[in-house]
């Protein structure tokens, strides 16, 4: 089993590939088209290195089959009903329910490391469409579903900005990217396997997760923020530096995130396309929808809070049907409409209803020192490592 970033075999295959698509862009780019090969690259590592590629390739048929029934042949304005078939895989698979198909279990069909991320491109790729418009080339539809950089751990990318740097794949594989790219790569290599394994080693390790002593459960959440941060901010430099070496420039995911100063910043710097993500499919379709409730209209601070609730409710849903998971949701869904109520009355009342006329120094660095904490709080809860859960 050889899964993205997870060990040198998969080291060695990138290397391989990049080699492959410079010979092809020197050599044979007259006769083989960017997007060919690089579909090529991707297919031939998921069905020979990737676990469950079957599943992969049920999952892709299934996905292009919802896109291009609901989008060319039933012309549904409401894109509610194909969102949840999209996502009906994920999400018997999440909540663990068995559907039985005699003599399979149907949700096995669909099991495989990556799941949530190809499901979040689909939804994109499906909700962004219009009935007028022509069906996606296939091709580069394959190639957005099975980007292996970012194929299990993201960052989330877009499928029009993905479409854009297919059309120029062999232009992007330059001396320039390839200079970003070790950069990128040499940084996530750093996070991941040195700074992670470290905190993992020599402060997650001591200290037992299922201790209620007030020491050790902040050494847990405190630890396990650090490590969570370089760990998955590692895995994005690699799959960004990857990807640069492969022509596409994939989303930066992280920008500072200990420095934030409220909910809506976190999201702006901690997983940064989820953030996105979450805000134009999961946040405006709900605030346009209580927008559209006649009884709401008078009571914008409620939509805007019952819609942000709302959001990071299924965003820990969609982690899975487990306590902490649910739990850490509602927890920065209480962060996301507190502050939001506090954004909106300082407006209201023209001034700060928290810090008053202090200096914005100090309002910057208190900020930032309360929610550091509060999501380190959360996430500590997210990690199952809560003794109490």
């Amino acid at each position: 089993m050889i899964l993205p970033f997870a060990n040198i075999e998969y080291y060695i295959i990138a290397i391989i590939f990049v080699v492959i698509l410079f010979t092809v862009k020197l050599f044979f780019s007259k006769y083989i088209s960017y997007n060919t090969i690089l579909l090529v690259i991707s297919s031939s590592f998921i069905f020979f290195y990737y676990p469950k590629p079957l599943n992969i390739a049920i999952f892709v048929f299934y996905s292009y089959l919802i896109y291009y029934l609901f989008n060319n042949i039933l012309k549904s304005k409401n894109k509610l009903l194909g969102t949840v078939f999209i996502l009906l895989p994920m999400i018997l698979v999440k909540s663990g329910i068995k559907v039985h198909y005699y003599p399979y279990e149907v949700s096995q069909w669909m099991s495989f490391a990556g799941l949530s991320y190809i499901s979040f491109r689909v939804v994109s790729v499906y909700i962004e469409a219009k009935p007028s418009d022509k069906p996606v080339n296939i091709i580069k539809y394959l190639n957005f579903l099975l980007f292996t950089p970012t194929l299990l751990i993201g960052p989330i990318d877009r499928f029009n900005r993905f479409s854009n740097d297919l059309d120029n794949g062999f232009s992007n594989i330059n001396i320039k990217n390839i200079s970003i790219a070790i950069n990128f790569i040499v940084l996530g290599v750093a996070y991941k396997y040195i700074v992670a394994e470290l905190i993992s080693v020599y402060w997650l390790n001591i200290y037992s997760s299922e201790s209620t002593n007030i020491i050790d459960m902040a050494a847990n959440m405190y630890g396990y923020y650090f490590y969570l941060f370089f760990d998955f901010a590692g895995y994005s430099s690699m799959a960004i530096g990857v990807g640069k070496f492969m022509g596409i420039d994939v989303p930066i995911n992280f920008d500072k995130p200990f420095l934030a100063q409220n909910p809506q910043d976190f999201w702006r710097r901690f997983h940064k396309t989820l953030g996105d993500w979450l805000r134009d499919y999961f946040f405006m379709p709900f605030y346009k929808f209580f927008t559209k409730q006649k009884k709401l209209k008078k009571f914008p601070l409620f939509r805007q809070n019952i819609s942000l609730f709302s959001t990071f409710l299924l965003m820990g849903a969609w982690n899975g049907f487990t306590k902490n998971f649910i739990i850490s949701g509602l927890i920065f869904a209480s962060y996301s409409v507190v502050h939001n109520s506090y954004v909106h009355y300082s407006k209201k009342k023209q001034k700060d209803i928290v810090f008053g006329n202090m200096d914005p120094k100090y309002t910057k660095w208190i900020s930032i020192f309360i929610m550091f904490n509060l999501a380190a709080f959360s996430i500590y809860i997210f990690s199952g490592r809560f003794p109490y859960l």
